[in-house]
């Protein structure tokens, strides 16, 4: 049976719903996918909601269903007997917040985002008597927090925190007091908007359920009332949460007094008169619970409930995909390391895993998450126009696309896709290239229609099975090949450069006899690269070097070669000229100076090939040194005694190695002493 065929017969399974149960709406269409791709597509959803408080893309998502991952993130030195935390997202950092018993209202900021720890802590507004009830809500562009503080009627307020410019920046802080008298110890906040306006919930501690009426914005002050404890299901409330099906509202409650879990149905508005259903302790497995959190999956609702009775966390699961119908509950332990549990915050998305934070009596953070699967190209994104992604392996996945996380209204619309491999495909392997040389890449497909090569860089065609390509840095070259409209493959090809380069320096002509500078600055230095500069002839330093001397005694072309670690070599002449057109000698000597270059007197030419004479003579011409030799030098004595100071006449008649050219001349020199 084909993967088409496999696939469709799994979704004709899907239509088949128990008798008795509600069936939600299981299609949003939030978005499109292609029905068929091969392995390495680049796959891009279209036809996107718009409009949205947030998108969480999961290209491979986790089991939700599944056994949590967890742990202790230690003690936090801003907590103190917490007795609630919210998370939140803004401009693409997480924070969280916190109420402790001593009234602090804390801020943390996770830079790294919930897999790491806390990077910075913020005391925020003032101290509050007994804050128990905290929630983050987004309206109107900003973020805004309400808390719920006091112990009876007289001292019991709500504290509204306005962030105007994002939560990293600190808040306005207004107290809206104690609205006609209804909160008394208040304890534990819900918000949420439906068609007709905000609405906020919250108990006393009395376990009385109250009703705050926001309107059409947070920014008003509300109304509320007290709706009682409801047929008397509430005993000693500890959490609460609320989702929204099929524009039907449901809360959730937690009951660590008598160890319960609530279903409260409002209908198709927030301001209907509610529906309780006590869940119970749902087979025992639910034991003095802290907190409670919803979200919705593809094929499901999932809850999580934490108990203090037993450190344990355990997953409330609606198989068939509607919040009205009684759950399946597992007990999956304590993953987490929870010590003495306090609460639990919501559901939070980030970079494709799915987290939950609690807190606990010795003041530390345990972490519960979800971590998704790694055979997409990129696990998540949270852009409402996600890059492209990949499947890496065939099989049938399912790409999952959750909007308005973290409200009740959270939609999560799933897509199914079917990938099969690509066919075979054989291409030139990284490889590395000394700098300078020229390389061929190849690829090999027989069941592709084209091939197309980028970047457009030291490259000699687009196009084509085989392409030459030079580059002078390190370069990844992609190769596409073309199958169909569903299976276009990119591959990568890295091409590593090995940097190296020989600059023996610019042609220069010197005067015969001078020493002259081997060596540009373009050489590639560094303790992996070796130097050689050849032919030895006439050099006054080491030839091991980048940069070396030389007095070449005629005409004659330099080679620098340079050799790295990687096997590759480069190599550089430099040209030296040395014209022989005049006869160069010193002005003046002094004999026995102990320096070689002033303490004899003679030709500096290297050029001369034959000197017919060279002759000295006193003031009263008398000849004083005469030689053939062109490396004779006259040590300032006559007769072997040392020769007065004074001026000297010299003459010369020497031939030119280069070109036989003839010099006859005469000058002076200045013997001192």
């Amino acid at each position: 049976m084909s993967k088409r065929l496999l696939l469709l017969a799994s979704l004709l399974l899907l239509l088949i719903v128990p008798q008795g149960k509600v069936l939600a709406q299981t299609d949003p269409n939030l978005f499109k996918l292609p029905d068929t791709v091969c392995t390495g597509h680049e796959i891009a959803p279209f036809d996107i909601i718009e409009g949205a408080a947030n998108y969480n893309w999961t290209f491979c998502p986790p089991n939700l269903g599944g056994l949590p991952n967890g742990n202790n993130m230690g003690a936090q030195q801003s907590m103190n007997a917490t007795n609630g935390i919210v998370l939140a997202e803004d401009e693409g950092v997480t924070y969280s917040f916190h109420i402790n018993t001593n009234g602090g209202v804390v801020r943390m900021r996770f830079l790294n985002g919930y897999e790491g720890a806390p990077s910075q802590v913020t005391q925020i507004g003032s101290t509050l008597n007994n804050p128990r009830g905290i929630y983050a809500a987004q309206d109107g562009g900003k973020w805004n927090l309400f808390i719920v503080a006091g112990t009876d009627s007289a001292n019991s307020r709500l504290m509204h925190y306005t962030f105007t410019n994002g939560l990293k920046a600190m808040p306005t802080e207004v107290n809206l007091g104690n609205m006609g008298g209804a909160l008394n110890g208040p304890k534990h906040l819900f918000l949420a908007k439906d068609q007709n306006g905000w609405y906020g919930f919250s108990f006393t501690k009395s376990d009385e359920m109250l009703r705050l009426s926001f309107g059409n914005a947070l920014s008003n002050v509300p109304t509320v009332s007290n709706m009682g404890n409801i047929d008397g299901h509430f005993s000693g409330v500890s959490g609460i949460t609320g989702i929204v099906e099929l524009n039907n509202w449901h809360l959730f409650i937690t009951n660590r007094t008598a160890s319960t879990v609530n279903h409260i149905t409002f209908g198709n508005a927030l301001s209907n008169t509610p529906y309780v259903d006590n869940l119970g302790d749902l087979a025992s497995r639910v034991v003095a619970p802290v907190g409670i959190a919803i979200t919705r999956d593809c094929d499901a609702y999932y809850g999580y409930v934490l108990n203090y009775g037993t450190s344990s966390i355990i997953t409330l699961k609606w198989d068939a995909q509607s919040i009205a119908n009684p759950p399946a509950v597992t007990n999956h332990g304590n993953t987490s390391g929870f010590t003495q549990a306090r609460a639990l915050s919501g559901i939070a998305r980030d970079s494709g895993s799915v987290y939950m934070l609690s807190v606990n009596g010795d003041n530390s953070i345990s972490r519960v998450f979800f971590n998704p699967c790694t055979d997409a190209s990129i696990p998540s994104s949270g852009q409402r126009l996600p890059p492209t992604f990949k499947l890496m392996e065939p099989g049938v996945y399912t790409i999952f696309l959750t909007i308005n996380e973290g409200l009740p209204n959270v939609t999560t619309d799933c897509e199914q896709i079917v990938v099969y491999d690509h066919p075979p495909i054989t291409l030139t392997n990284d490889l590395l290239l000394c700098q300078g040389d020229t390389t061929r890449l190849s690829v090999l497909s027989f069941s592709a229609d084209s091939f197309k090569w980028s970047p457009n860089y030291n490259i000699d065609t687009l196009y084509g099975q085989f392409v030459n390509v030079h580059p002078t840095i390190t370069t990844t070259y992609y190769v596409t090949a073309y199958y169909d409209v569903n299976c276009i493959v990119k591959n990568p090809i890295e091409v590593k450069v090995s940097k190296i380069v020989a600059d023996a320096g610019p042609d220069r002509i010197i005067s015969d006899g001078s020493r002259t500078v081997l060596g540009g600055p373009g050489t590639t230095l560094g303790t992996q690269y070796t130097y050689e500069w050849f032919p030895e002839i006439g050099f006054t330093r080491p030839t091991n070097l980048p940069v070396s001397e030389a007095q070449p005694p005629y005409d004659i072309t330099y080679y620098l070669r340079v050799r790295n670690t990687d096997g590759c070599s480069d190599i550089d002449t430099v040209q030296v000229t040395v014209p022989c057109d005049d006869i160069h000698l010193p002005n003046a000597f002094t004999p026995g100076s102990g320096n070689e270059s002033t303490n004899r007197f003679g030709i500096w030419n290297l050029q001369l090939v034959k000197i017919n004479y060279f002759k000295i003579f006193d003031r009263w011409g008398k000849e004083v040194f005469t030689t053939t030799d062109k490396a004779g030098r006259w040590d300032g004595k006559v007769d072997g005694k040392d020769a007065p100071l004074g001026v000297y006449v010299w003459e010369i008649d020497a031939n030119c190695a280069n070109t036989q050219q003839r010099f006859r001349k005469s000058g002076t020199v200045t013997l001192l002493r």
